[in-house]
């Protein structure tokens, strides 16, 4: 072993001793093998479409380049069929402009690596994704100047703006950047979006905003044939003939690697700010763009989106999740918090029970269930036939540690009572083996 390994496995033992070593787990999860997942994010089931795959095989079969791309979009990578993926995208999403990345990781490190200037602030929910702090470790603000809030809070947000703004001049240009996310994977709720934008509003000039929200797990799902949070509450922006849009979201976050089935991201902005980004993004500029075979397939996948089977998922998707909360509610009604509760803010109406396409009480297809033994219900859960993925710090911080449902359009409800009985076996074992602890002292 070399003295490289020797010091890299004496940090993975570190890791492993903490309870927090990763590794690949596969499993069957054909019908045949009799499990059910629980931990996928195809909450449209679109992966399972037998019409969207006939469609995508009769478009492959009648397309000349299927394979890839063979460059950079900046090199030969930039074909019409991926400039008609962007034209669509931007009809489709009620934008100025967008610009298809290779994942969702790659576009949000891009924008925050590279937009906000080094006079700028970037104040975001301490729940965002990954990505966003990694492009803003990269990116040119100095970190006094990136400021989390927490998360969901319209009345700390306000406070963090108020603490900035007070001491801007009168002359002051900087952009005020807020990042947000709909819909937050860990947590499985929603943002209070018009609440949050209103405090914005409230504290920093329009001309001095830039509102950025990813819709990563609300792509598909939410709005009008799919179209997202934003669209539904109206409140797509961005600078169209050098006015601002009235929508106050300025910058959107779409990802294809989740309900849409596929791989990908676009990005919805102004056209300035996608030439910004096709100079100074380096993951765009430095990366192959996406090949032939997933532009054809993100083309048959819109196809069902807006169809009536798209509708008919996202009417399903609903469904199954208002039942699993029901079936949750009652079980964790009598169950100790310290074996398992969800976040309180879970599930929480919209602030605008007006907004068309997009019901007062959507119901999220994630439930966190926070328990401090995630592992332990992960693996008793797997025992009987349901795929729940354990998680832990540092994905999450200490002390939520939980295991992650995830909800899929087509699910039965008989497949729901089962996970929830499951569910309950499992704390009653825990509560069991806590009166004898307890009988002992």
């Amino acid at each position: 072993m070399t003295e490289l390994d020797k010091r890299l496995d004496h940090l993975l033992n570190g890791r492993k001793q903490k309870n927090r070593f990763r590794s690949f787990k596969e499993y069957d999860t054909s019908s045949e093998s009799g499990l059910v997942d629980f931990s996928s994010n195809d909450y449209l089931s679109l992966t399972s479409s037998k019409a969207l795959r006939k469609a995508y095989l009769s478009k492959l079969s009648s397309t000349p380049n299927i394979f890839g791309s063979t460059g950079s979009r900046l090199l030969s990578g930039c074909t019409p069929a991926h400039s008609a993926l962007e034209k669509r995208f931007v009809s489709f999403f009620g934008s100025p402009s967008a610009l298809l990345f290779n994942s969702g990781w790659d576009a949000n490190v891009s924008f925050f690596a590279t937009v906000p200037q080094p006079a700028d602030w970037v104040i975001y929910d301490e729940l965002v994704h990954a990505s966003v702090h990694s492009g803003m470790r990269a990116s040119r603000v100095p970190p006094e100047r990136r400021i989390p809030f927490p998360h969901n809070d319209p009345k700390a947000l306000a406070e963090v703006l108020e603490t900035i703004t007070s001491t801007s001049s009168s002359n002051d240009r900087s952009t005020v950047f807020l990042a947000l996310e709909s819909l937050y994977s860990m947590d499985g709720d929603f943002s209070p979006l018009p609440a949050l934008l209103d405090v914005m509003g409230q504290n920093v000039p329009r001309s001095r905003q830039c509102v950025v929200l990813d819709e990563a797990h609300s792509t598909g799902v939410y709005g009008d044939q799919g179209r997202g949070v934003v669209h539904a509450l109206g409140e797509e922006g961005g600078a169209q003939g050098g006015k601002r849009g009235e929508g106050r979201v300025d910058v959107r976050l779409m990802t294809f690697g989740k309900a849409v089935g596929c791989s990908g991201a676009v990005l919805l902005c102004s056209p300035t700010v996608r030439s910004f980004l096709v100079n100074f993004a380096r993951p765009l500029i430095f990366s192959t763009a996406l090949p032939h075979s997933t532009v054809i397939a993100l083309d048959c996948v819109w196809d069902v989106l807006q169809s009536e089977e798209g509708d008919q998922r996202r009417r399903s998707l609903v469904v199954i999740s208002a039942y699993i909360h029901s079936q949750l509610d009652i079980l964790l009604a009598r169950t100790p918090r310290d074996i398992l509760h969800l976040p309180p803010d879970h599930n929480i109406p919209f602030p605008d029970s007006d907004a068309p396409n997009l019901p007062p009480k959507p119901g999220s297809p994630i439930l966190g269930l926070l328990t401090p033994q995630p592992h332990a219900l992960s693996a008793f859960l797997l025992e009987r036939g349901f795929i729940v993925r354990p998680v832990v710090p540092p994905t999450v911080p200490p002390g939520g540690e939980r295991v992650r449902i995830c909800l899929r359009a087509g699910m039965r409800k008989e497949v729901i009572d089962s996970l929830i009985e499951a569910l309950r076996l499992w704390v009653d074992s825990r509560v069991e083996e806590d009166r004898g602890v307890r009988a002992k002292l």
